[in-house]
């Protein structure tokens, strides 16, 4: 049997006829021939069906392109919150679980009611910490704007917070401006400035 020469074997793939090139396709941008090798989303509700375009012009559209156009804060909030939960159904934390249990076992020995209770005791520790946290946060606000009321700034111990206050309060009663009630709202705000850094500090 006569073995096959070199170039027969090799002769299918110097054949331009069997092995065209792909055609190239062309930026999808009006008047533009250049290749469009970049794909872009059509549109929000179409974001799998796609235009080409060469570089510049999906430059140009990735710049304008906005996702929100046309929808108001609250379907924008909607959509964000959708996202967050990568689009899938989502229910409150333990509640499937709870449910499940529930409907499917008997716990003739106690161990999921322990369980259970375990996890109730974690939620509302949980619970108290993010309250207390509010408290705290909140607490530090009020303590923050009263003392920018006296125009003092932290760190700083009562005895200045109490010798500041005397001074303001010289300077804005009626009594010490000959009757003038003009500064009286400033006075009150002093006051319960005062008040909120007293409860604070003079612990």
């Amino acid at each position: 049997m006569a073995r096959a020469s070199p170039e027969a074997l090799f002769r299918p793939f110097r054949d331009s006829r069997a092995y065209a090139r792909p055609q190239v396709r062309t930026c999808d941008h009006p008047e533009c021939q250049e290749e469009g090798a970049y794909r872009a989303p059509q549109a929000r509700d179409r974001l799998n069906e796609y235009y080409w375009f060469c570089l510049d012009h999906v430059r140009a559209y990735n710049r304008a392109w906005n996702y929100y156009a046309g929808m108001d804060e609250n379907e924008i909030e909607t959509e964000r919150r959708r996202d967050s939960t990568w689009r899938r159904p989502s229910w409150p934390l333990g509640s499937m679980g709870k449910h499940r249990s529930q409907a499917q076992f008997r716990d003739d020995f106690g161990f999921f009611s322990e369980e259970a209770e375990e996890e109730e005791q974690d939620r509302r520790r949980w619970e108290e910490n993010r309250d207390r946290n509010h408290r705290d946060k909140a607490q530090y606000s009020a303590e923050k704007q009263a003392l920018a009321e006296m125009d003092l700034a932290p760190p700083v111990n009562f005895d200045a917070i109490k010798a500041r206050y005397k001074t303001l309060v010289k300077k804005l009663h009626p009594d010490v401006n000959g009757g003038d009630h003009s500064l009286e709202d400033k006075l009150k705000a002093v006051n319960q400035a005062y008040a909120t850094l007293r409860n604070a500090y003079a612990r």
